[in-house]
């Protein structure tokens, strides 16, 4: 991607599989709506229970084609990053890079350490990143809207709701690519995201949220208020 890279739709995690756990059926429309979208992915998620680096980055990359999605991995280490200066510097850089219009983030509240984290140090970067005189590399650039995930830890109800019902058996195909996180497979150690409730537990919330729309299948986001006009007019290129 080029300096210039404008993105219409920028989702960071903490983790290969964190984008397409909440919000697989988002990028997959902004896709195919003709937007530019991207995973941002923070490490390799290579302290998990299950899977290797190696593995889990061919698998997030399988998931970002069948989505239609670029997808950067960064280097942070996983389970051990702090909130000093140079992982925030890092996503400016990103930031000032892509240009993404409206940036997604894990949920600042999740019961994952990992993810409440990079909430709080891309929510800053996201704020650094437009002031000229930081010393950072890149054009001083700020996104328009931020945004993010959530439903499930804690259970609060979204502030907005997305109608994603024409690409769900495209946007779980992207979540199934995780075979190594998401399969149960009893020769491998035994975790909750990799018992079918997990799986089950995504559908029945779309299905729940898309009742609130009267559609099969919708995911939801949390946002600042009053809402920005740049994820409202996102929204309004994805219905």
């Amino acid at each position: 991607m080029s300096s210039a890279s404008n993105i219409d739709l920028l989702v960071l995690g903490a983790h290969p599989d964190d984008a397409e756990v909440h919000v697989g059926g988002l990028l997959a429309l902004a896709a195919r709506r003709g937007l530019k979208a991207a995973i941002l992915d923070a490490t390799a998620g290579d302290l998990g229970t299950r899977g290797t680096a190696t593995l889990r980055h061919q698998e997030a990359m399988e998931a970002a084609q069948i989505l239609g999605v670029e997808r950067i991995i960064l280097d942070f280490p996983d389970a051990r990053f702090d909130e000093s200066e140079a992982y925030r510097i890092a996503l400016m850089e990103q930031y000032r890079t892509l240009r993404p219009r409206v940036l997604i983030l894990p949920h600042p509240e999740d019961h994952h350490p990992d993810h409440r984290r990079i909430h709080r140090i891309g929510r800053e970067a996201a704020y650094y990143a437009g002031l000229r005189n930081y010393p950072c590399e890149g054009a001083p650039f700020r996104p328009t809207a931020v945004a993010w995930v959530g439903g499930v830890n804690p259970p609060t109800a979204p502030d907005l709701v997305v109608d994603v019902s024409t690409v769900w058996e495209q946007r779980m195909a992207a979540f199934d690519a995780f075979g190594s996180q998401f399969t149960q497979d009893p020769s491998l150690p035994a975790t909750r995201i990799a018992h079918p409730s997990f799986r089950r537990g995504i559908v029945g919330r779309s299905m729940h949220w898309g009742s609130l729309l009267g559609c099969d299948h919708a995911e939801g986001l949390w946002c600042e208020k009053p809402v920005a006009p740049a994820l409202l007019e996102l929204l309004t290129k994805l219905g």
